[in-house]
This record gives structure tokens, sequence and C-alpha cells, in this order.
């Protein structure tokens, strides 16, 4: 059986055994992307955790943190040169003021402008701002990967369209709207998160078996073999890092 493991969107830090984590993803060869709410963790772990083979860790700066830590913005755009990987960024408009959203669409803003011409990719965030985050978007000629999608179709369409990639979990496909989402994606756009510790079954400790249930579901949807659907994300995957 054709194997392929692999997590576009996951928090390794936000588990007590953080360590015990990265060494389960290595022995698993596990190609993860491991992002950070905030550049100063991003500065701690790259320094703490060298040489993985499996894990890249992504320079972040949450949506929901703006307004606590704006002071991070120059942290961020001293470490930006330090990785290709970009996230946790985006915005997140769930019950917040017009001037938090004002503030979050700066800082976005500021790090799009970090990041152009530098051949980064990025995994946003977009929960209740999908019309901003393809708004501002535009332009950007990097790799965008949207995590667990939730908003308008409308902005799905648009994202697919411009090239974008749509990393999906198992508590996506668990849902009527999420798998309505699911089914708008075109196979070769997508890759598999877990949002860990956020998903269920991942709360306390971390697993892989997401992985097949997103693959035996994909599999179900195209009525293909599981090998061939690992195949085609471990060829979606190979084309975001090309």
């Amino acid at each position: 059986m054709f194997e392929f493991y692999m997590d576009a969107h996951m928090h390794f830090d936000l588990y007590e055994n953080r360590d015990e984590v990265l060494k389960y993803i290595e022995s698993k060869k596990s190609y993860t992307i491991a992002v950070t709410n905030l550049p100063d963790l991003f500065q701690k772990y790259i320094k703490e955790y060298k040489d993985k083979k499996f894990v890249q860790f992504a320079l972040g700066f949450h949506p929901e943190l703006v307004m606590e830590y704006k002071n991070q913005q120059a942290i961020f755009k001293q470490l930006v040169d330090e990785t290709r990987f970009i996230g946790e960024i985006g915005l997140d408009f769930t019950n917040i003021s017009d001037r938090e959203k004002d503030d979050q669409m700066a800082v976005f803003q500021n790090i799009l402008s970090w990041c152009t011409d530098k051949k980064k990719i990025l995994s946003i965030h977009s929960r209740a701002a999908s019309k901003e985050v393809i708004a501002m978007l535009d332009g950007f000629n990097g790799k965008v990967i949207l995590h667990w999608y939730s908003g308008r179709i409308v902005d799905l369409e648009t994202a697919i369209s411009k090239g974008y990639y749509l990393s999906i979990n198992h508590q996506m496909i668990e849902s009527e709207n999420g798998r309505r989402i699911v089914h708008k994606i075109p196979v070769d756009r997508i890759l598999i998160e877990s949002d860990a510790p956020f998903t269920k079954g991942l709360k306390r400790e971390y697993s892989l078996f997401f992985n097949d249930k997103v693959y035996q579901y994909l599999a179900n949807r195209y009525n293909q073999s599981i090998d061939m659907v690992k195949k085609r994300i471990k060829a979606n995957f190979s084309e975001v890092l090309n």
C-alpha cells in the first residue's frame, strides 16, 4: 500500500508533550507544517528544534492576537526571511469591533507586503472574513493555502480561480457545511490538515488517524482507490513546494 502522511496546518506547541509530538511526526515521515501564533514563538522553536526533516516551522501571527501583541510586527519583519513557511496569519472577524477589524487588516496587509516576491507559502485563517481575505490576497504571487475554510462559496470559487489550495480536516467532512465546501474544491487543490489540537480526537494526544479518515472520504467521493487519492494529495503538496 502506498504511504503518504501529511499535515498542512497543526499547532505542535499547544501540546504539553511537544517533544514527543515532533518525534512521532518524524517517525511516521509525515510532511508537516507546524504553524505558530506569534513571531517570538517561531523564533524560540527554530532555535530549540533544529534539523527536523519532516517538520517545517511556520512564522505566524494569529489574527486573534493582533490587538494584544501589535509590537510583534517588528519581530515578524525581522524573521520573515528565516523560513519559506508563513502561518498562521489572516483575519478573524468573529464578534469584534470595527477598530479590531481595521487593526487585523493592517497587520495582514503588512505581512503580505513583507512576503511579496519571496516565494512564500502562506497558511491562512479566514473565519467570518473570507471576502476580505480573498480581496487582500489579490496580486500576491506566492503560494496560498486556505486552512479550514468555512466562508462563502463565491469567495471559495474566486480562491480556486486564483490557484489557491485548501487544507481540509476530518472534522469538516462530518458537517453538512464542511462537506459542501469540500465538494466544491477540485481534487488537485486539496491538502490535508489536522488543526490539532482543536479538532475531534486530537485535543489530548496527536495522531495521524485524520489522514486515513480524509483519504477514505475522498476515495468514496471520487470512486478511486485510496492509493490513488494519496498519490494525488502528495502531488498537490509537491506542487505547493515547487
